[in-house]
């Protein structure tokens, strides 16, 4: 019966530790977790007292360390780490090494030591268990870089949410950027969050109200020169895109960053709304060992667009709200000026129509009394007699006629502007010229609105009796959004509107616009030789 050579058995001895180890080593999660089991079962497929597993930071940082030694089932002391890597470089028998390979890059080295030298088939037998370390750590580095991304959209997504979500007034500007900066700290992981703003001198400076920042903090930092074609690490992040993230014990191109701002690690991103720049965002000192990772400037990156609209859209809110406090106080203004220059017309013309009523009306009734007393018995030519009464009571009636277009007796009534209207319209019947009356008003309109719209009318009508030779009118006054709307149209001879300021008497039409404007209403006039005139206007209620 044929026996087993003791080489076939080591090596089955040794195919054996190599499968168990392999077969645990799967179980493993993340690179951390591989690497830890991996110093664990070195010692076991190796027949080692002590065992190094180093691995190289993927984004340029200082290499992790794991260890374990037989008699303690502990790390190892760094001074024993550094001795056992000094011993494999050497190549001593009794210590073994085997770098850990994948995709053609080097991920990292193990290296065990022992009482013995090793055999060649001890140090295959770490050489294949090394491939299948650096196939895990591969697969798990992709896995998490895969989930990394997911994770940074997904933070991404809920950035935008919450900077969206921010209140964008009833706030002052230093706790609004207080509550941006603290968002944008939960989700990269940042123990400061601060905003540095451009201003228009070409200064960037720091902003009241960050995440995590005191006053001492704020004092160290000062405003530095940032323009478009500068070279310094500044105006690369605000003008160019540059994205910033330095950790401590990365390679010293910007240690004396870190330095100036006495933090561990730093990330900074363009802080713009399209292609305004505003400044840049910048966190500092991540809560997580590792530091800053890349998919936190892209949600920094993210968040910083997001909070660069939001922003605009804050200024944009105040800058209307303060052109609406302005317009605001204009139009109080214009309605008080309108109000009193209402008032003192108004004065006026009571006055006005007082002493024309009480003087020159009653006297000329006096003298067509006289006249008539005389005529019976005098010598006085009956023609000359006839002219004189015919031309006072012409004279009587266009006073008349003035006193009712100055301060309709009906106005003062609240429901006196349509009877105003329609008294004025009989006056333009009884001249010859037919009229279609349309009133729809209300009851309830202000003594402002009635004076304003009975001026807009008269004026309009007078204009058609002055000028127009009409024998038609058609004169429409409803409420209409908000307001009065008056419409007078003329079958008349018509004119040139953009003539009408050089026409003879047609200061009327001035008259007109400027009223309906002075109101906060509208004013439009319609006209062509030969096909009549159309004036419109439009006054709004709450005068």
């Amino acid at each position: 019966m044929a026996t087993a050579s003791p080489f076939n058995l080591g090596l089955e001895d040794v195919l054996d530790r190599l499968r168990s180890a392999t077969a645990e080593l799967d179980r493993a999660g993340d690179p951390d977790d591989i690497a830890e089991r991996a110093v664990r079962l070195l010692l076991g497929l190796t027949r080692s007292t002590q065992s190094v597993v180093v691995l190289e930071s993927s984004h340029g940082g200082p290499p992790r360390f794991f260890s374990r030694a037989v008699s303690t089932s502990r790390p190892l002391k760094p001074e024993a780490i550094a001795e056992l890597l000094s011993d494999a470089g050497g190549r001593i028998g009794a210590v073994a090494q085997a770098e850990l390979h994948a995709g053609g890059e080097v991920l990292g080295t193990m290296v065990v030591a022992r009482a013995s030298d090793y055999t060649a088939m001890d140090r295959q037998a770490l050489g294949i268990f090394a491939s299948h370390v650096a196939a895990a750590l591969d697969s798990a580095h992709k896995l998490g870089s895969a989930q990394r991304v997911e994770r940074a959209h997904e933070l991404a997504v809920q950035v935008l949410l919450a900077v969206s979500a921010q209140p964008v007034s009833g706030q002052n500007l230093t706790h609004f950027y207080q509550q941006l900066a603290e968002t944008f700290g939960e989700f990269v992981g940042a123990e400061r969050v601060l905003f540095w703003r451009l201003r228009d001198d070409g200064m960037l400076a720091p902003i009241e109200g960050g995440f995590g920042v005191d006053h001492a903090f704020l004092a160290r930092l000062k405003p530095i020169r940032c323009e478009p074609d500068s070279d310094d690490l500044s105006s690369r992040v605000v003008y160019q895109d540059l994205i910033f993230r330095a950790n401590a014990g990365d390679p010293p191109e910007w240690a004396y960053v870190l330095e100036t701002l006495g933090v561990s690690n730093a990330i900074s991103v363009a802080w713009r709304a399209g292609e305004k720049r505003l400044g840049l965002v910048a966190a500092y000192d991540s809560t997580r060992p590792a530091g800053f990772s890349r998919e936190d400037t892209w949600v920094l990156q993210k968040a910083a667009l997001a909070a660069g609209l939001v922003t605009q859209l804050r200024h944009a809110q105040d800058d209307l709200s303060k052109v609406v406090e302005r317009l605001n106080k204009v139009d109080g203004a214009r309605q008080m000026l309108l109000k009193n220059m209402s008032t003192v017309v108004d004065k006026e013309r009571k006055r006005f129509v007082s002493e024309l009523h009480d003087d020159a009306l009653q006297k000329l009734t006096a003298a067509e009394l006289h006249l008539g007393r005389l005529a019976p018995s005098g010598t006085i030519d009956q023609s000359a007699f006839d002219s004189v009464k015919l031309l006072l009571e012409q004279t009587e009636e266009a006073l008349r006629r003035l006193v009712f277009e100055v301060r309709p007796p009906a106005l003062e009534s609240h429901d006196g502007l349509a009877q105003s209207i329609r008294d004025r319209v009989a006056m333009l019947e009884h001249a010859g010229i037919a009229c279609d009356l349309d009133l729809r008003l209300s009851a309830d309109l202000s003594l402002d609105v009635r004076s304003t719209v009975f001026r807009e009318v008269a004026e309009a009508i007078g204009n058609v009796e002055r000028h127009s030779e009409a024998t038609m009118v058609k004169v429409s006054v409803t409420e209409a959004d908000g307001g009065v709307l008056g419409v007078i149209q003329d079958n008349g001879q018509g004119f040139v509107v953009a003539d009408r300021s050089n026409l003879p008497g047609h200061l009327g039409l001035l008259a007109l616009r400027e009223r309906a404007l002075m109101a906060g209403g509208s004013y439009k006039i319609e006209s062509e030789p030969g096909s009549g005139t159309r004036i419109e206007f439009w006054v709004p209620l709450g005068q």
